[in-house]
């Protein structure tokens, strides 16, 4: 019995690119032998040597035949529109040559009458003493005198300082607050919340303790002549507008 698990041998087929090209071989094998052994009719060349010489025969007797006995064409004529022209030019030439001429002669005679003509003596004027004159130097416009303590407001800004807290606002902040959040609930309730307004009631008295301490001052900026800018405090509203003149007396201001 065949073993199954040996494959079975097919027969091996002759590829076909291969055969064309054992058949083309064989082809041109028996074309060579066949051209050798004289077999082919051989092509003759005298027809083909006789058709050229019948087609160079036939151009030769197409070229025109030249007649060196045929005088050359002359150039042709000027048109007379061309010689007239250049006659006018001709003519404008001679008369701007002899109007040169004319004027470089009429120019010499001026020179030769000129140098001829008798120089006469320039009149002198009477020489009279100069006297020396006084310079006197320009005198500049007198320049207002500064004033070193008067000048302009510029601005007036508010400056509020927060005042600093003692920690008697926070206390007693921290007491509202706590016995407000001991109304409300019961057990650990509120125990939460009496702790939470103790904490809410102590932020909240430190704050309105800071702003009922903070206080408030005026910024003046003065620009003075001499232009120096110099600021000036004042703790309530100043007695000055933007704008207006002043000018510092004791270290402090003064309209005018």
């Amino acid at each position: 019995m065949n073993n199954p698990n040996n494959p079975q041998t097919s027969p091996r087929r002759l590829h076909p690119l291969i055969a064309v090209a054992a058949g083309a071989v064989i082809i041109a094998s028996l074309a060579a032998t066949a051209a050798i052994t004289g077999l082919f009719p051989k092509a003759s060349s005298n027809g083909a040597v006789n058709d050229q010489t019948q087609s160079a025969a036939v151009t030769q007797q197409q070229q025109p035949v030249v007649d060196t006995a045929q005088p050359a064409r002359l150039p042709a004529q000027p048109q007379p529109q061309a010689a007239a022209q250049q006659q006018s030019a001709e003519q404008q030439a001679a008369e701007q040559q002899a109007a040169q001429q004319q004027t470089a002669q009429q120019q010499a005679q001026q020179a030769q009458q000129a140098e001829q003509a008798p120089r006469a003596p320039a009149p002198t004027s009477p020489q009279y003493a100069q006297q020396p004159q006084q310079q006197y130097a320009p005198q500049q416009p007198a320049q207002p005198a500064h004033c070193s303590t008067c000048g302009t407001v510029e601005a007036i800004s508010v400056v509020r300082q927060e005042g600093h807290g003692t920690g008697l606002g926070a206390v007693g902040g921290a007491v509202a607050g706590g016995v407000v959040g001991n109304q409300f609930g019961s057990g650990n309730g509120r125990t939460a919340m009496t702790l939470l307004g103790a904490l809410g009631g102590g932020l909240a008295g430190n704050s309105v303790e800071k702003h009922l301490r903070s206080t408030t001052s005026y910024s003046v900026r003065v620009r003075m002549e001499n232009g120096k800018t110099r600021y000036f405090t004042y703790h309530e509203a100043p007695p000055f507008q933007q704008g207006q003149r002043v000018r510092v007396q004791n270290g402090t201001l003064v309209a005018g």
